[in-house]
C-alpha cells in the first residue's frame, strides 16, 4: 500500500515524499522518494494527464511549486476560449447560496463537481468592483464594471479573463446618455446583434452550438464565413406557449442530448410536464417519458442534468424545481416523478431564503442543486 506525506520535521518542509510499504518488508521500513525534485519528463506526464482529467487538479498540481509550473502548460498562454481549461468541461458548476459556508466572504464562490460530487471553495478578488452575473454554459463568470460598464469574462480556476465591448453597446441612445451622465464610456467595439424583437425563453448550449426558444420554435445560431451570425429554426414546438398563462418551457443539455420541458400551468390545477428529446437531424421533437435515468432541475434562465449515480439521494427520471418565484407557488410540487406521473408536495412556506441563504439546516444536494439554476447577479 502507499501513502502521500508531508512532514514538517524535514530540512525543507515544503517538500512532498511517498512512503512505500513493500510486501515483503516490515511495515517500518520506509523508501522515500522527494516528489519535489521530480523530474521534468514524469512531472510534464503528470501535469498532462491531470488537465486531461479535471482542470482544477491541474490548477492545484501548478500551485505546489515553481518546479512543477514550468513543467506543465500555462493556461495564461492560451485564450480564455480554450476548452481544456473551462470548468464546464469536466462538469464543474458555480453553487449559490453558499456564502455562509465561507463565513460570509463576498468574494469567495462554491464549486461542484457534477461527475464526482468533490466541491471546493475559491476566493475571487477579482470580483472586486464587478457585478457578477453567469456563469456562462462554459463555466465563465461574466464580469461587469460597476463604472465603466465593461464587461469581461473570467475563468474561476485558472483566473484568467478576458474583455468584452461595454454593455452600452447594447442599450438605447436614451440609455446610452444617462449612462454618460454617470462618467461612463461606451467601448471601442460593438456586440454584434443576432436577432431583435422576439422574446427569447432561457438558452443552452449543447454540443458546441447555441440554442434558445421562441414561443413557437427552438432556435439555433448559425455561423458561416461569408454570413453574419443568424438564428434558424432547429425544431418547432409542438404547441405554442404563453406567457400570460405562466407557461414555459425549459432547454436542457442532457448528457449530450438536448431535450425540452413543457411546463403546463393549467389554472388552479397541479402542474403538467411534458418532456421532448429533439431530433435535430429531422428538426422535429419527440416525445418521451423521462431522461435516460438522469434528473433535471429546471430554473427560469437556468437548468441542469445530473446523474443519480454520482448523488444518489436524487431521484431518477425526474425535474426539480428551482428556488425562486416562477417555480415555488402552492401548486408547484418537486420533485417530479415522470415514470409513474407522481410527485412530491414542497412544505409551504419553504424553511429556505431563495436569496441563497438558508435559514436552517442540514442541506442536502438536491437543494443545493435548486439553488444553482436561478438566474442570478451577485454584488461582492
Amino acid at each position: 500500500m502507499s501513502k502521500l506525506l508531508s512532514s514538517s520535521t524535514q530540512t525543507n518542509p515544503n517538500s512532498y515524499r511517498w512512503a512505500i510499504w513493500g510486501a515483503k518488508r516490515a511495515r517500518s521500513a520506509r523508501a522515500w522518494r522527494d516528489w519535489a525534485n521530480l523530474g521534468d519528463g514524469p512531472a510534464g506526464v503528470i501535469a498532462e494527464l491531470l488537465l486531461a482529467s479535471d482542470v482544477a487538479d491541474f490548477v492545484s498540481f501548478r500551485s505546489v511549486c515553481r518546479r512543477w509550473r514550468l513543467c506543465s502548460i500555462d493556461p495564461h498562454a492560451h485564450g480564455i476560449l480554450d476548452t481544456r481549461f473551462h470548468p464546464r468541461q469536466r462538469q464543474w458548476i458555480t453553487l449559490r447560496g453558499t456564502w455562509w459556508a465561507t463565513r460570509g466572504s463576498p468574494y469567495c464562490l462554491g464549486f461542484l463537481n457534477e461527475s464526482t460530487g468533490c466541491s471546493r471553495y475559491l476566493q475571487l478578488q477579482e470580483l472586486h468592483g464587478h457585478d457578477v452575473f453567469g456563469p456562462t454554459t462554459e463555466g465563465l463568470l461574466v464580469l461587469v464594471d460597476r463604472n465603466t460598464y465593461a464587461v469581461r469574462l473570467l475563468n474561476p480556476f485558472t483566473r484568467q479573463a478576458a474583455k468584452l465591448p461595454s454593455i452600452t453597446t447594447l442599450m438605447s441612445e436614451r440609455d446610452v446618455m444617462r449612462l454618460k451622465d454617470t462618467g461612463s464610456r461606451p467601448g471601442d467595439t460593438d456586440w454584434t446583434v443576432v436577432h431583435r424583437g422576439t422574446f427569447f425563453r432561457p438558452a443552452v448550449s449543447c454540443a458546441g452550438r447555441f440554442y434558445c426558444a421562441t414561443n413557437r420554435a427552438v432556435m439555433v445560431v448559425e455561423t458561416s464565413a461569408d454570413q453574419p451570425p443568424r438564428l434558424a429554426v432547429a425544431a418547432n414546438l409542438i404547441r405554442p406557449f404563453y406567457r400570460i398563462m405562466l407557461d414555459s418551457v425549459h432547454l436542457v443539455d442532457n448528457g449530450g442530448e438536448l431535450m425540452l420541458v413543457d411546463r403546463k400551468c393549467p389554472g388552479h390545477s397541479e402542474r403538467e410536464y411534458e418532456v421532448y428529446r429533439l431530433d435535430l437531424d429531422a428538426r422535429e421533437m419527440v416525445p418521451v417519458r423521462g431522461f435516460g435515468g438522469r434528473a433535471v432541475f429546471i430554473g427560469r434562465q437556468l437548468t441542469r442534468s445530473v446523474s443519480p449515480l454520482v448523488f444518489p439521494s436524487i431521484d431518477a427520471d425526474s425535474i426539480y424545481l428551482g428556488f425562486e418565484s416562477h417555480m415555488t407557488g402552492e401548486l408547484d410540487n418537486s420533485p417530479i416523478h415522470l415514470m409513474d406521473g407522481t410527485s412530491s408536495p414542497r412544505p409551504f412556506p419553504f424553511k429556505f431564503s431563495i436569496e441563497g441563504s438558508p435559514l436552517h439546516g442540514p442541506l442536502g444536494i438536491d437543494d443545493y442543486l435548486s439553488w444553482s439554476v436561478i438566474g442570478y447577479r451577485i454584488n461582492p
